[in-house]
Parts: C-alpha cells; structure tokens; sequence
C-alpha cells in the first residue's frame, strides 16, 4: 500500500537534490546579473528550465525579505 504523501517526499527529495547540486552555481550567477536564459544558454545544466526558474524565483524572494 503506497502511502498518500509519497509523491509529495519524491518531489521534496528531487528539489533538495537539484538545489544542493546546483542551486549555489545557480544563485552566485543571479548575483552577478544573470537571467535564466543566460544561464540556461551558457551554463547547460541537466535540469529543466522550470527547476533553475524555481531556484531563481525562491532565490529573489528570499533576497527581498532581507
């Protein structure tokens, strides 16, 4: 019997991995001025474009606040 949250876990799993792969690259490159087309074009990270949009999204947020 699979358990109701369990594709809630595999996609806060996938997230905490591509973030710890790639979101600190990802972050500093926000920094010095780069969109998401730029990096996607220059950078060819093995993630979707929705997942590098998220971590700049989360990023620009979280960098507001402060």
């Amino acid at each position: 019997m699979e358990e109701p949250n369990h594709g809630y876990f595999e996609e806060a799993l996938s997230n905490f991995t591509k973030d710890f792969a790639y979101g600190g690259a990802i972050r500093h490159l926000v920094d010095h001025g780069y969109t998401v087309d730029r990096i996607i074009k220059e950078f060819h990270y093995p993630i979707s474009r929705e997942s590098i949009e998220k971590i700049v999204d989360r990023y620009r947020k979280d960098t507001e606040k402060v």
